[in-house]
């Protein structure tokens, strides 16, 4: 098996709408986010790459800058977004359908780059393995999906 791995940041703030949450947690706060995605594969392609790293890192990139970074990621219905909206029409709010937790961050950032990669790699000869995501120096969550089956 060979993996390899793709690393990048984005600035997003957040807040956990959940009632038993920590009050700081339902403040309105912000973290340098840290997202590590690996791209696996039994075989290399006929360069002797698991993907290239350009292309991949080029999309992946894209989106989360057009996407994610400086964000507001917020469950949808939270009336937070709407109030912001109402001043500020144009700010850039992430509604998800799960609280922002660095756990469900981790899971929707596999599925993302999931998609991601399934539009560069039309073969379908590696996948997405593991996403690794840091809220902070301290404080991490790692997505790995089922074993895949042979």
């Amino acid at each position: 098996m060979y993996t390899v791995s793709i690393r990048h940041n984005f600035e997003t703030a957040h807040r956990l709408s959940h009632p038993e949450a920590p009050v700081k947690c339902q403040s309105i706060h912000g973290h340098s986010w840290w997202v590590t995605v690996d791209l696996s594969s039994e075989v290399l392609d006929e360069r002797g790459m698991v993907i290239e790293f350009g292309a991949f890192k080029r999309a992946w990139r894209g989106f989360l800058d057009d996407q994610v970074d400086h964000h507001l990621a917020l469950l949808e219905g939270d009336p937070v977004a709407e109030a912001i909206r109402a001043v500020l029409p144009a700010s850039r709010i992430l509604e998800l359908p799960f609280e922002p937790t660095t756990e469900h961050m981790a899971s929707w950032l596999y599925e993302r780059a999931s998609e991601v990669l399934a539009e560069l790699d039309a073969e379908g000869r590696c996948w997405v393995s593991k996403v690794f995501v840091e809220e902070t120096r301290v404080n991490a969550a790692t997505y790995l999906p089922p074993a895949r089956s042979s």
